[in-house]
């Protein structure tokens, strides 16, 4: 069945699946904590519209998703998927996998292991050879890598290219390769989006935690959560990606999502330090591009900072949206549909963050939120041309 004949089946089930549990209201003040299950509610029950809803439904299909999740008020008022894709499977995080080695960079912080992200990246490898190796390379620092600021040589940033990702994944030593690059200019001065940088960042955690960033996260993070359905590949020397890599069903996309909602606190618990999701949210690392005007870039994660929205983004759209003002966190999968005739990847779902954020911001109808800088009507579907 064709994926645009699948809407109306997605609202179906969706609806279907909130009518079959218990519902919860936005009175209940105590926060849930979603470790063995998320509750699920109605969406008027939480302040939201239905009919509003339903429109993100349709717009997911028509913009080559694979599922959509939102929770508010640490319930699920929506939640659907398109065929092939269905509830309960894994699915591949592209570069969302980032903001999962960020939180974990802040994890090592608050337990001491790491003890500044103003350590110089070269200190971490005293046993290694880097080639163009200069002052400029010497001082880059950890928070240069979390804002991919760097200033090393790359061919990937926002255009879509992935000519360095493809050579480090095809190189017999990832970390090497980064490290081998020269500088293209001084750290801090400039934003370049980098997967190596997220690499080395995960080298670092192995380097301080003694273990890969998987290992550590499933003790730290996963664990926690309830967590228990994840892969999370790694390089040829054991290390968990640090740009890609990570898979995930997206109902536990939501449960980091929820933790990042509530200031790295987990049912009673900080194993995140409050003030490294304080970071992200006032993250402001600009970039040139002019459709980017605004969105900022900081610790590894996009943030809107006139909407009070932070995600983690990663290629095909696949998204985690907070949105802490209206205690909104969504989820969002996709795929690539297509390669074009010259063979070139095609990426077909490009619809604009601030257009998503605005579905989700208009379909809150009460509990006093601050919706007067997000109050807009949500865009009537259309399919592309």
């Amino acid at each position: 069945m064709h994926r645009l004949t699948n809407t109306l089946l997605a609202i179906l089930l969706a609806t279907s699946t909130l009518l079959c549990a218990p519902l919860a209201t936005a009175q209940q003040t105590t926060p849930p904590w979603p470790t063995r299950g998320w509750p699920v509610s109605s969406p008027e029950e939480q302040g939201m519209s239905s009919e509003r809803l339903a429109r993100l439904v349709e717009f997911g299909a028509l913009n080559d998703m694979d599922s959509v999740l939102v929770t508010r008020h640490g319930r699920i008022v929506l939640e659907a998927s398109y065929a092939p894709f269905r509830a309960g499977l894994k699915h591949r995080a592209y570069s969302a996998t980032k903001s999962v080695v960020s939180t974990l960079v802040g994890m090592a912080l608050g337990d001491g292991l790491l003890d500044s992200t103003g350590r110089r990246v070269v200190d971490f490898f005293p046993d290694r050879t880097i080639a163009n190796l200069d002052e400029a390379k010497k001082a880059i620092t950890v928070q240069h890598l979390l804002d991919m600021t760097s200033g090393l040589a790359w061919t990937e940033g926002l255009s879509g290219a992935i000519d360095s990702p493809i050579a480090m994944a095809r190189a017999p030593d990832w970390q090497q390769f980064v490290l081998d690059q020269p500088m293209a200019s001084a750290p801090g001065t400039r934003f370049y989006y980098n997967s190596g940088n997220s690499h080395l960042l995960s080298a670092i955690l192995s380097k301080v935690t003694g273990r890969s960033a998987n290992d550590y996260a499933r003790e730290k993070l996963f664990g926690p959560l309830g967590i228990d359905d994840m892969l999370w590949q790694a390089d040829p020397q054991g290390v968990s990606g640090g740009g890609w890599g990570l898979y995930l069903q997206p109902r536990d996309m939501a449960k980091i999502g929820y933790l990042w909602l509530r200031g790295g606190l987990w049912d009673g618990k900080q194993i995140l330090p409050a003030a490294w999701i304080e970071g992200v949210r006032s993250a402001d690392v600009g970039m040139r591009e002019s459709w980017a005007s605004d969105l900022r870039y900081g610790r590894q994660f996009w943030t809107m900072p006139p909407r009070d929205a932070f995600m983690a983004v990663g290629r095909n759209r696949q998204l985690i949206v907070v949105m802490p003002k209206l205690d909104i966190v969504a989820v969002m999968t996709g795929s690539q549909r297509f390669v074009s005739p010259s063979g070139n990847v095609v990426s077909t779902p490009r619809y604009g963050f601030g257009m998503l954020v605005g579905y989700l911001a208009a379909a809150v109808t009460s509990d006093g939120a601050e919706v007067d800088i997000l109050r807009i009507d949500a865009p009537e579907v259309r399919p592309r041309p």
